[in-house]
């Protein structure tokens, strides 16, 4: 029993127990499947309060988790201390130095819009609900990926509150062991409250998505495999093959049906790139490419937005031959319990070495799987899906190259896979020097040297 009495007192923000008006609200992480129940969330609204929520979990020998979006949850915190960091979403930009200065809990729709009167982007995703500095501290395999890198390249410094209670800097000239670790070591070495991270001169992109019979995916796939061999860094791709529900949140045209789309984001107002693509699959169903500037091109996205429980898997691929490409597409094949697969292009600035812990830079290719799994049955059948579905991609997988793309759950193994051995290796030596105790564990953990 964790007494709160004094501890309230204490904070700026809040501090929620079982059975607290808005407890089920702030215990709630994005992913219904993870369904904890700790003794105690921290709503923090300062740098002393994400202090005093460190302080209590250490104090009661309890578990210890860090909430934003709650997209980056992998298990259940029970009857430990969850912070929320959902308050903290201040953004700060310096557009002389091309920076944003990033608190814990900011949206990525929050630090683009800020930047936006300047012209500059930040290294976002498909989803600008989602926590800018935990998407960050993952990998971040963004919509400028082939352009810029990861965004974890883009991290400048970080204002970390550490094991011990102390509020440290990491950069380039404090800490830059700490400040290497984070560029893709996720949340294992503290609660970064604040992040700076590098901004990019983007007046404007070509972005969009064409759309295509489902029956014509492996066509697609292949014509973008070879297109894809060939475009510059300014280009960043995907392909999505998915059934659309037959609901009414669906609008007509796609309402119940299987499609490949793909999308991509060119730096740059010109669409040029696109035309030998064009020409090898014809018309399609839908052309939504236009030029925009980048925050527009951020918020295009149909992402979902409202919590809920689901099931997925995601690999690294060597390459599009003809027997990944089956296999991709029998996975998601109409009436499969996995409604899609996303396949992203990866490459360019990507593949290039920088400061950080970020491995497996050459993989081409990585795809993801995702499934809506509100029963048990349906669980079960998504899950069942997936292992088959992987289990045929043995021969074509690569390690994932970003924490984001892990499921929940992912073992230790498939959390070390992540990095090169020398990568691992130093990650747990940093590990070891800022929270030698794992009491960061309740993430995609490393732990702590021996």
């Amino acid at each position: 029993m964790i007494h709160l009495d004094g501890f309230r007192s204490t904070l700026t923000g809040r501090a929620y127990a079982p059975g607290d008006d808005g407890y089920d609200d702030v215990r709630r992480p994005w992913n219904l499947l993870i369904d904890q129940h700790p003794a105690v969330v921290v709503v923090a609204e300062s740098a002393a309060d994400v202090q005093a929520a460190v302080r209590l979990a250490r104090e009661n020998g309890v578990s210890f988790s860090v909430q934003s979006s709650g997209h980056g949850a992998v298990r259940p915190n029970d009857d430990g201390v969850v912070l929320n960091v959902t308050r903290l979403t201040g953004v700060d930009v310096d557009a002389e130095r091309k920076v944003a200065r990033i608190d814990a809990g900011a949206r990525w729709r929050g630090v683009l819009e800020a930047a936006a009167p300047h012209q500059l982007a930040g290294l976002s995703g498909t989803a600008p609900t989602v926590g800018a500095v935990g998407y960050t501290l993952g990998g971040g395999i963004g919509l400028l990926l082939r352009r810029f890198g990861f965004a974890a390249d883009s991290v400048v410094a970080a204002d970390v509150l550490t094991a011990d209670g102390s509020l440290v800097r990491a950069s380039r000239d404090e800490n830059p062991d700490l400040l290497w670790a984070l560029k893709g070591g996720g949340g294992n070495f503290g609660v970064v409250t604040s992040l700076e991270v590098q901004l990019y001169d983007m007046p404007a992109v070509h972005n969009g998505t064409m759309m295509y019979p489902g029956a014509r995916a492996a066509e697609v796939l292949r014509a973008w495999a070879d297109w894809t061999g060939q475009v510059s860094d300014d280009v960043t791709s995907a392909v999505m093959v998915m059934s659309f529900p037959p609901i009414p949140a669906v609008p007509e045209p796609l309402r119940g049906q299987h499609v490949a789309m793909l999308r991509a984001t060119i730096a740059g107002g010109d669409g040029s790139a696109l035309e030998p693509l064009r020409a090898a699959l014809g018309e399609p169903l839908m052309d939504g490419f236009r030029t925009q500037t980048y925050l527009e091109a951020a918020l295009s996205g149909n992402e979902p937005t409202d919590p809920m429980p689901a099931a997925g898997r995601s690999t690294g691929l060597a390459g599009l031959t003809d027997a990944a490409i089956d296999a991709l597409l029998e996975l998601a094949a109409p009436g499969s319990p996995v409604p899609g697969v996303d396949i992203r292009h990866l490459g360019g600035a990507a593949a290039k070495d920088h400061d950080g812990p970020l491995s497996h830079r050459d993989t081409p290719y990585i795809a993801a799987a995702n499934a809506l799994a509100p029963t048990p049955e349906q669980l079960a059948a998504v899950r069942q899906r997936l292992d088959d579905g992987f289990a045929a991609l043995t021969e074509h997988r690569r390690p994932v190259s970003a924490f984001n793309f892990l499921s929940p759950g992912s073992t230790p193994d498939v959390v070390k896979s992540v990095f090169s051995e020398g990568a691992y290796q130093r990650l747990q030596e940093v590990k070891r020097t800022w929270d030698p105790d794992n009491v960061f564990q309740y993430t995609h953990n490393i732990p702590p040297a021996a």
